[in-house]
């Protein structure tokens, strides 16, 4: 779609942005930090028997999963978060 032909609701390349190269590495790495939480839910649904947990932890999952499809380069102080923080939740989660 060329620009200013007057679609609207449609993507454009101009939508992109910018970003540092830091900026893309940290918001990848969130995404992948997310990634491993999400993991460990699933392999600590392998081991669960107790149906109780076992929705805690399908909840659990479906809310990282959510937060990863839903973050953006613009959350900033959200991806800092993630990569301060979930990196202890994925051991804890794992029972490391």
């Amino acid at each position: 779609m060329a620009e200013g032909d007057g679609r609207q609701g449609e993507w454009r390349l101009t939508d992109l942005g910018t970003w540092t190269e830091q900026q893309a590495a940290d918001f990848e790495l969130a995404r992948s930090v997310i990634g491993t939480v999400i993991a460990a839910c699933s392999s600590r649904l392998g081991r669960t028997v107790d149906a109780d947990e076992r929705a805690g932890l399908l909840t659990t999952q479906q809310q990282y999963m959510r937060e990863r499809r839903l973050l953006t380069f613009e959350d900033e102080e959200q991806i800092k978060r993630i990569l301060r923080d979930y990196p202890a939740v994925a051991r804890k989660m794992s029972g490391r």
